[in-house]
């Protein structure tokens, strides 16, 4: 049964307030009761898989992008090529490359998650410094909310972004040890 905490104006004591579900008296209980089971059993397996099924999706997407950038078959070669326009392409694909599979391989395997995720958001900030470097490619004449296809392409890193920090937030611990660190 999860609380509300609650504290009045007037009052430093919290109240706490018991949230149950609500079951309609005629509905039959044991159909009731299967379908509550049924609820817990769905929560229980996304709280013991969905991280674990993000880190997994996460990191093969890294994989195959960067297996395609290193064996030259990526179709975002020509708008590296036209946004980085000042470093050698073969180069730039192969590290760029190895990069996104390394990123993905450590999130896949869990391992050194710390390190791995800052690897991932600065690649994917260097995603979004291609806006600077050749809005045209990413803007409908120059508008920013009017993307052009490979500007969904980079925005969609958001999401990259996002589950990263998802990742971090469950996975990895806390340098000090005790781990008893509260949002606020």
């Amino acid at each position: 049964m999860k609380s509300i905490v609650k504290t009045s104006p007037r009052s430093v004591t919290p109240t706490v307030i018991p949230i149950q579900p609500r079951l309609e008296s005629n509905v039959d209980g044991s159909l009731t009761g299967l379908l509550l089971r049924l609820d817990a059993l769905l929560i229980a397996v996304l709280r013991r898989w969905s991280i674990t099924v993000l880190r997994l999706a996460l990191g093969s997407v890294f994989v195959w992008f960067g297996a395609l950038k290193i064996f030259g078959a990526s179709p975002v070669i020509f708008l590296l090529q036209q946004t980085y326009s000042f470093l050698p392409i073969h180069v730039f694909l192969f590290v760029l490359g190895g990069w996104e599979m390394l990123i993905g391989i450590g999130i896949i395997f869990g391992r050194a998650l710390r390190c791995v995720l800052i690897l991932l958001c600065i690649h994917l900030a260097g995603t979004f410094f291609a806006l600077l470097l050749n809005p045209h490619l990413f803007f409908v004449q120059g508008v920013p909310f009017c993307l052009t296809a490979d500007g969904e392409f980079v925005m969609k890193n958001l999401v990259l972004i996002s589950a990263a920090l998802v990742i971090a937030g469950h996975e990895v611990k806390p340098l000090s040890g005790s781990g008893k660190y509260k949002a606020v």
